[in-house]
């Protein structure tokens, strides 16, 4: 356009393509964690605003069973069934075999040593018999 008219055109500038570039996408992501984390910090803060008043409630439900656990208990309720039974009486009609005596495990390792000795003593006499030549 080399002649000028009397309309005003309007800059046009070169149209850029709606690519990202890095420095955007960067800029993007950050604010987007940021965001969560902003979430995050109301929720924490809410949970801890909130924290003292459902300690509350969980001690006075544990208070409640308690006390209802203490009353079933002092009517004479339900809980004599329930009770485990005493290992000390399971088995009172059973009979254990007595323990052997201290003298009788002393006999026990006598007569071993006895009858292990007469085995080398027999051992020997039979190799001297069968596998010595006689002089």
């Amino acid at each position: 356009m080399l002649f000028r008219t009397g309309k005003k055109q309007a800059a046009t500038r070169p149209k850029t393509s709606k690519q990202e570039t890095p420095f955007e996408a960067r800029r993007r992501d950050l604010a987007e964690q940021e965001a969560q984390l902003k979430a995050a910090t109301a929720r924490h803060e809410s949970f801890i605003k909130k924290a003292p008043k459902i300690a509350e409630e969980i001690q006075k439900k544990q208070r409640e069973n308690f006390l209802q656990n203490a009353s079933r208990i002092e009517q004479g309720g339900a809980h004599r069934g329930v009770t485990l039974p005493d290992n000390r009486y399971l088995n009172g009609d059973a009979t254990t075999a007595p323990r052997a005596r201290r003298r009788d495990r002393q006999q026990g390792k006598w007569m071993f040593f006895m009858l292990f000795a007469a085995l080398i003593f027999a051992l020997v006499w039979a190799w001297q018999t069968f596998f010595q030549p006689a002089f």
